[in-house]
């Protein structure tokens, strides 16, 4: 029996964690234009899905709500977009930093340039040269944090490492807290082996905030610490909350 025909594809589907904050980045960055008349609502008007029109990609894009999904397949690399070549990569990245986008420097792959960008959900949407760099195989940046695709096998568990950290926000601070720790979280996110970093605000006293934190081994927990965004949060919460914060180190046992 012959393979009955398609005609391409429909439409790609990624999950987000927030639907407004992806939908904006991917109409700033990649100029997609949101089809409004196509918003998937339920029955009660709530919205769980945005569809896009992204130029250069077959088919259209759906944004759809799904956290626990989204957070599960953070790191990995859901989709490549073709680039003609080096030079036409080097005005991607210059677009990128003019929109103070993160991103990955150019890198050395098996055949041509690639360029990594985290979406908000840290997602990495890849571009990848047609044209080859013609390098040397010695060139290839096999190891480059950038290539990994997230966690791939389940850590040992003697080895997860588990905080919780309470935060006491000063009077008339607490926004600006809250949008602090917004920022940190979204970095920490990104980080190579963050397993979970979540933020909560006491439900009976809403100057308290506690962080409850998962990493894949100390060494992990510890280059978390060493990095910039970390640094700059002590920096700033210092002035804005008791200093220094209260945490405590867990292990998991069942």
């Amino acid at each position: 029996m012959s393979t009955p025909s398609h005609d391409g594809i429909h439409h790609i589907k990624l999950p987000v964690t927030d639907l407004e904050r992806s939908t904006e980045w991917y109409t700033t960055v990649l100029g997609a234009r949101r089809l409004i008349q196509l918003d998937h609502r339920r029955p009660d008007g709530t919205l769980f899905a945005v569809i896009l029109d992204v130029p250069g990609i077959a088919g259209r894009v759906e944004l759809r709500l799904d956290p626990a999904t989204a957070k599960s397949l953070s790191g990995y690399d859901f989709l490549t977009l073709t680039v003609a070549n080096k030079s036409t990569m080097d005005s991607w990245v210059a677009r990128l930093d003019s929109l103070g986008v993160r991103h990955s420097p150019l890198i050395v792959a098996l055949v041509g340039w690639l360029l990594v960008v985290p979406d908000p959900d840290n997602l990495r949407l890849r571009f990848y040269t047609t044209e080859p760099h013609g390098l040397d195989t010695s060139a290839v940046e096999f190891d480059s944090p950038w290539l990994g695709a997230g966690v791939t096998a389940e850590p040992d568990p003697h080895d997860v490492v588990c905080a919780v950290g309470r935060l006491t926000v000063l009077p008339g601070h607490e926004d600006e807290v809250l949008e602090l720790m917004h920022t940190v979280a979204d970095a920490t996110r990104q980080e190579d082996g963050c397993l979970a970093y979540q933020v909560h605000r006491a439900k009976d006293d809403p100057s308290a905030i506690v962080v409850y934190e998962s990493w894949t081994s100390p060494d992990a927990l510890a280059a978390h610490h060493r990095s910039a965004h970390m640094d700059l949060f002590r920096k700033t919460a210092s002035s804005l909350v008791n200093w220094p914060p209260k945490a405590e180190l867990l292990t998991p046992q069942a």
